[in-house]
Parts: structure tokens; C-alpha cells; sequence
């Protein structure tokens, strides 16, 4: 049976609008943007009219229980989310994706690596970590603009991260680990509160690849859950995979949640510091290459909020960021986009209802053709823009705890 789908996104109300290369190392290629559903025929993507994101993610925190209580955190899963807990409509959500041929069929991978004969550059795989990119997924920062962005918190060593951003009002998108949220929710609203956007990293920083369906699924959907029941309801917009780990069908699964995957063109290889493979010193002088470098493509760097030895050596080279003219902005702002699915920023409004039938939406056409929101027209436009990149990502893969809410608002209409 053939389907057509259209993916239909409400315009936010309020809006005016490092990676080891798994397996063998194909970071030499260069691979142009491609279309996630190309390789598979399938050009645009959608949910069923009766699909909106009220009916996938309710309020897990209805009793208002106090944030970091015992009572709190038994609302989210504690190590690896079990996907048989998921919340039905997660499910159903996944099971309809794959009728509809919307989830490639990749292989698994062993922490990254593909069985054998499997090439992770392959157009029909597309691994971010082999550098092969797909039509909107984010590379780079427009000229001139470096996008600040720090994976792996809440630690012990954010509130000082926190402390000097607020203290140079400058915002920067954090991509957290959802259980470690659960462990540490006071830094996360600490965060918030001072105007950073949260961002998904998965829930235990596992490789990604190497889950099924249902678990990388469980891994995204808790980590929305979780962001968004410490920010009134805010849906994420993007996630960045660990060790750059994602291929077609994970992409594929985060689209179900509408998220955007960030990823990046210089690695600070600053998660290394504190295992002692790595020195602040060295770490300076790759910020001094890049920040005295060519402004196009702009930047966006990897760094760690791991420590206190990868937040100093932030801090140490923020001055020269500033000294040598870089716009230095959060991911969603390096755009003019909005830093959730559902409302523009920390402080605008939640658009708490969808009528996609009616006037307000938009239609987005996922081969990157023809993108007409604002914002995926300004992600779409990163795509593939990069500069020389090592692209080494040890972050290292946190064992953490676990989180519950949120979902991908403007999910819509299915044809025949």
C-alpha cells in the first residue's frame, strides 16, 4: 500500500518564527547533505491528523511533588529506561512509523561499530560519525557566529559553567543526559532559569546504534520527559548523539519527536582532561587555531560540562572568542529559531493546543527541498557546512538514572 505524508508543523504562536569514528575510520570522507528518507523513496513524513502532542506526553508531575524527592524521581527510570514501560502512546506512536516504512531497516551496531560488510558511509546507513550528513541536520554555525554548546550535564562542575555564562549574559544549549537530570534537578532549573535551552543527549549515553527501535525510542522519549517537566511543559527540539553516533534509523526515530540533530565541525577533545589523556594547554591552543582561523563556515565547537578541568578550559578561552569577533550564541538563536517545539524560548508562552487543519500550520517537505517554516529553512541551511574536524568524541558513556514528559509538537496529517 502506498502512502503519501505530509508532515504539518504549528508555527509557534508566540515565534516570529566527540566522537571515535566507529569501525573502520571514515573521517577523511566528505560526504554532501542528503535526504534521511531519499535513499528509502520516502520524501516527506507525517503523523495522523488525530496525533497531536498532547495525546503522546502528559504532565507526569500532576501532584506537583517537590523536584529531587524520592517521590520525584521514582516518576523516571532508574539505569536503562526498559522500553515495555514506555507510555502507550509512545509506543503506538513507534509502531505506526514503522508500518508506514518511516524507520529504515539499518542494522544494529556492537558500541558502533556495524557487522561486517556493513559500511557505515553507505548512503542507505549514513552515519553521522563517518561524517555523511543527511538535509537538515546541523554542522555548523553561519559565518562569523560560534554556537556554544556543552554535552553531558548536569555535573558537579555545571553551576560554575552556569555562574560564568550568567555572568557574561550568554546563553548556550546544553544537551543533557536524562538520568542525570534525575540526579541532579536543581542544576538543570539553575540552567533554565538563566535563559540556557535543554537539549537531549539520551538518557544513559549509550551508543545509540546499537538499541533497537523500542529502546532508542525509550532513550529520547524520557529525556523529553524529563526536560520538560522541569520547564512547564517545553518540548525539546534538539539532540545530539553520543559519541556522534546516528545513522538513518535513529535519525529516523528522533523525527518521530521532531527533534533536530546537532552535531559539530571542531572537537576540543576536552572530555579527555580529566582522564588525564589530554591538558588544558593543548585544549588552548586548538581554541587558538580555530578562534584566530577563517570565519566561514562558523563554529560549532564540542565541549564537556564533565568537569571542572573541561569548564575551565571554556572559561580560559571564551575572552579570545570575544577578542576576535565571533557571535558567540546558543544553537537555536545562531538561526532565529525557537529553542523548543512549543514555545519560542524560557519565558514565552506554551502553545498548549493543535489544529494543524486550520490556519497556522505549515507544510515542510523532509527531502530539504522546499523547507517554508523559518526555522527549518535556517537549520536546513547548515547542513553539510563544515569546517576541518578530528571529529574524536570520547565523551565518555555516563551510567546514569532516569526521567518522564514532553513531545514533539506539530506532528500531523496523514494522506492516502
Amino acid at each position: 500500500m502506498a502512502f503519501k505524508s505530509v508532515l504539518s508543523l504549528l508555527l509557534i504562536a508566540s515565534a516570529a518564527f566527540a566522537r571515535p569514528t566507529p569501525g573502520d575510520n571514515h573521517a577523511d570522507h566528505n560526504h554532501s547533505g542528503r535526504s534521511l528518507f531519499e535513499a528509502f523513496g520516502i520524501k516527506e513524513w507525517a503523523h495522523p491528523v488525530d496525533h497531536p502532542v498532547t495525546a503522546l506526553f502528559r504532565r507526569q508531575n500532576a501532584n506537583n511533588l517537590t523536584i529531587g524527592s524520592a517521590e520525584w524521581k521514582a516518576q523516571y527510570p532508574q539505569g536503562n529506561p526498559d522500553p515495555t514501560k514506555m507510555p502507550q502512546a509512545w509506543k503506538d506512536a513507534l509502531a505506526k512509523a514503522v508500518a508506514a516504512g518511516q524507520i529504515p531497516q539499518v542494522p544494529l551496531t556492537n558500541a558502533g561499530n556495524y557487522p561486517k560488510g556493513t559500511d557505515a558511509s553507505d548512503p542507505k546507513v549514513c552515519n553521522s560519525a563517518a561524517e555523511c550528513k543527511v538535509d537538515g541536520d546541523i554542522w555548523a554555525a553561519p559565518d562569523g557566529m560560534l554556537g556554544l554548546n556543552f554535552d553531558d550535564g548536569p555535573t558537579d562542575a555545571s553551576p560554575r559553567l552556569y555562574d560564568f555564562l550568567k555572568n557574561n549574559t550568554q546563553k548556550a544549549t546544553l544537551f543533557y543526559i536524562g538520568g542525570n537530570i534525575r540526579d541532579l534537578p536543581q542544576h538543570a532549573l539553575t540552567a533554565f532559569q538563566g535563559g540556557n535551552d535543554l537539549a537531549v543527549h539520551t538518557y544513559t549515553h549509550r551508543w545509540s546504534t546499537s538499541l533497537s527501535n523500542e529502546e532508542f525510542m525509550a532513550e529520547l522519549g524520557w529525556t523529553c520527559q524529563i526536560i520538560s517537566d522541569l520547564t512547564d511543559g517545553r518540548v525539546p527540539r534538539y539532540w545530539r548523539p553520543p559519541y556522534g553516533d546516528s545513522d538513518l534509523r535513529t535519525r529516523a526515530i528522533a523525527k518521530i519527536f521532531g527533534m533536530t540533530q546537532v552535531d559539530w565541525n571542531q572537537d576540543t577533545d576536552d572530555w579527555e582532561i580529566p582522564e588525564g589523556k589530554n591538558t588544558e594547554g593543548a585544549v588552548a591552543k586548538n581554541f587558538q587555531k580555530w578562534l584566530t582561523g577563517p570565519k566561514s563556515p562558523g563554529l560549532i565547537i564540542l565541549e564537556h560540562e564533565l568537569a571542572a578541568s573541561t569548564v575551565d578550559a571554556f572559561i580560559a578561552a571564551y575572552p579570545l572568542m570575544k577578542s576576535n569577533g565571533w557571535d558567540t550564541r546558543n544553537i537555536p538563536d545562531l538561526f532565529g529559531a525557537s529553542y523548543y517545539l512549543n514555545a519560542k524560548d524560557n519565558t514565552s508562552p506554551v502553545v498548549a493546543t493543535l489544529d494543524p487543519a486550520s490556519g497556522g500550520a505549515t507544510t515542510i517537505d523532509l527531502s530539504a527541498n522546499a523547507a517554508t517554516s523559518a526555522s527549518a529553512a535556517a537549520a536546513t541551511s547548515s547542513t553539510g557546512a563544515q569546517g576541518s574536524s578530528d571529529n574524536k568524541n570520547g565523551a565518555r558513556s555516563l551510567s546514569a538514572s532516569g526521567a518522564l514528559l514532553a513531545f514533539a509538537m506539530g506532528l500531523a496529517v496523514l494522506a492516502l
